[in-house]
């Protein structure tokens, strides 16, 4: 007898209950997919939740950042995201590469976030979720502070008039403060609204402010819009531009992005 005819039955009886526990419950056909809910691109995180078992991938494909006479090249930064079971999903940020025309390159800091539904996942007209994240030093040289950061993001999503789907979203997290002699809390607050402007295809127009308690640290404000195209039910492509409100903010960012579920 081969050795794999004995191997293969002995693992997958040995992993089955556990990949059963953390999947659950079964794992959903292609029909009974929740529609595709994404957290780009806007700031506004979904409250919806990727389905049990099933694997989403949101990639910013490529943005520059404008601030001054400096600018930021950012390309393929992915959130993949696994549905863990009917109200929750665990994510992993991975920002491949950034190039700082006044400062570093390279590969950015990891984000681990943890998403889980409240109500609204299958049905309803809200919907609201918690999701802590945690922030690792994994950054090249100045992108990043070299510090372990996080936080709680908690979104609201609702029906609004006109066929308009509205969300708000705060954000509390825990920063290095720029001296590097503590923490300090920093809280970023957006509210987004979509409309389809076809059967595939829709507008979001966002704010967003962020407010930063450390002393040597500015407010930023920013007004977001762009366009998504759905090329397929799993599928989506996006673009637009994240525009600068106030001196401390990035002056204009343009985007491209790509989602997909499976």
């Amino acid at each position: 007898m081969k050795l794999q005819t004995i191997c293969v039955p002995i693992i997958h009886r040995a992993t089955t209950p556990l990949l059963s526990g953390l999947l659950l419950p079964t794992l959903a056909g292609a029909a009974e997919l929740r529609p595709l809910s994404t957290d780009r691109p806007d700031t506004t995180e979904s409250a919806y939740t990727v389905d049990a078992g099933h694997y989403q991938f949101e990639l910013e494909i490529a943005n520059i950042e404008h601030d001054g006479g400096n600018k930021t090249y950012n390309f393929a930064e992915m959130n993949a995201k696994i549905g863990l079971n009917s109200s929750t999903d665990f994510q992993l940020v991975l920002p491949i590469f950034s190039h700082q025309e006044a400062g570093g390159e390279g590969f950015g800091d990891i984000v681990l976030r943890l998403k889980h539904n409240l109500w609204g996942n299958d049905s309803g007209t809200t919907a609201c979720a918690v999701m802590p994240f945690l922030k690792l030093p994994s950054a090249n040289g100045d992108l990043g502070n070299g510090e372990i950061e996080g936080g709680l993001i908690i979104p609201l999503s609702f029906q609004g008039p006109a066929d308009w789907g509205c969300a708000v979203m705060t954000e509390v997290g825990i920063s290095l403060d720029e001296d590097g002699s503590g923490y300090h809390p920093v809280f970023l607050n957006s509210a987004t609204a979509s409309h389809g402007l076809t059967e595939t295809t829709g507008i979001f127009l966002e704010l967003v402010s962020i407010l930063s308690t450390d002393e040597e640290a500015d407010s930023e404000a920013y007004f977001n819009t762009g366009c998504t195209w759905a090329i397929t039910e799993t599928m989506q492509l996006d673009g637009g531009v994240r525009l600068g409100l106030n001196s401390a903010s990035a002056d204009f960012t343009p985007f491209l992005g790509f989602s997909v579920k499976y």
